[in-house]
């Protein structure tokens, strides 16, 4: 996962070194800043995204030559800062000591700091209520991309999980690490409990509302299939009628339909494809391609019932300044954009 790293100053730096600025007083003779040296620098939280800054008092120096190593931090000095780039967040990495020695004309002191990674934000999930109905009876799948999950750190190594809870009566609904499979035999709303945990333990738990209606036989289908996602026409991933293909680019992860009707990747990293199939009549239904680059051939995704599945599907959370860079209604533009199906 890349990230945009950024420096972080101000208060973090400020908390993290009060005694550090008070020893840099003026007012203080430097005789009495070496008798008055705290033992511990205090405790500094390390971003999984961003640069965080240790500074030394004013008119102190950073003796770089002392300062030490962090196991997945990286430590940049200079004499007026020691700037810390977290490697990505890793479960396994505890509180460390950093020292850092400082120099105040002949005194000199060495301060030793408690680093730790800063935990990331917690997992969400965008959707809970799917805006397609299923069929009384009907085995449906469900790509994992529409449920718009939002995580820092959800990795296929890394431990995340998706699990399904204790569903109600009458609804049958499992999980893998691409889709979600959904059964029922009675029309209404069915409410599926979902709880997903990231790698760093954090979990979030939802309920995710889906409306089943008895219907008649569908005339139009669209596959769930897995392969090298651009060797896969999606035209060729629908059944049935008369119908046009969707790509629905909010409810996709790296991937996106190309004018022709192929697919192209538009990142790195576990990708998924979400299409509608429309017909004449107005009823539509869904389909995927989950792209499994070193796949020879393409095939059909299975249902699971397990209840808990590895989870790396997801979008990575969009900062405030992306945020502010996105132009509106994009995502809107691209989900109305239709491929003729034949």
């Amino acid at each position: 996962m890349t990230s945009t790293h950024r420096r972080r100053r101000g208060a973090l730096a400020l908390a993290a070194l009060a005694g550090a600025l008070l020893l840099g007083s003026p007012l203080v003779a430097p005789s009495a800043l070496a008798a008055s040296a705290p033992e511990s620098g205090g405790a500094v939280e390390v971003s999984y995204s961003d640069a965080s800054e240790i500074r030394p008092g004013e008119g102190w120096l950073i003796d770089c030559s002392g300062v030490g190593a962090l196991e997945g931090i990286t430590v940049t000095c200079a004499e007026d800062r020691v700037e810390l780039v977290s490697a990505g967040f890793d479960t396994d990495l505890g509180t460390q000591t950093l020292t850092v020695p400082q120099v105040f004309g002949a005194t000199r002191l060495s301060v030793d700091y408690r680093v730790r990674l800063e935990p990331p934000p917690a997992p969400e999930v965008g959707v809970d209520r799917l805006d397609l109905p299923i069929a009384v009876g009907e085995q449906a799948l469900i790509p994992l991309s529409a449920l718009a999950i939002t995580c820092a750190v959800c990795t296929d190594d890394g431990g995340a999980t998706i699990r399904v809870d204790d569903p109600p009566a009458g609804l049958s609904a499992g999980v893998s690490s691409t889709h979600l499979a959904l059964r029922t035999t009675t029309p209404g709303d069915a409410v599926v409990p979902i709880t997903v945990t990231d790698d760093a333990g954090q979990a979030v738990s939802i309920e995710l509302t889906v409306s089943v209606i008895a219907a008649p036989d569908p005339t139009i289908g669209g596959l769930h299939v897995v392969g090298d996602a651009t060797a896969i026409p999606v035209v060729d991933q629908i059944w049935g009628g008369d119908a046009a293909i969707v790509c629905s680019a909010p409810q996709s992860i790296g991937l996106r339909c190309t004018p022709d009707g192929g697919v192209e990747r538009t990142g790195t990293g576990p990708s998924q494809l979400l299409f509608r199939v429309v017909a004449d009549d107005g009823r539509f239904t869904w389909g995927s391609i989950t792209d499994d680059p070193d796949a020879d051939d393409i095939a059909l995704a299975a249902p699971s019932w397990e209840s808990e599945a590895p989870l790396s599907l997801v979008s990575a959370p969009v900062d405030e300044q992306q945020a502010d860079d996105v132009v509106p209604l994009a995502g809107l533009a691209q989900l109305l954009e239709g491929i003729p199906a034949s």
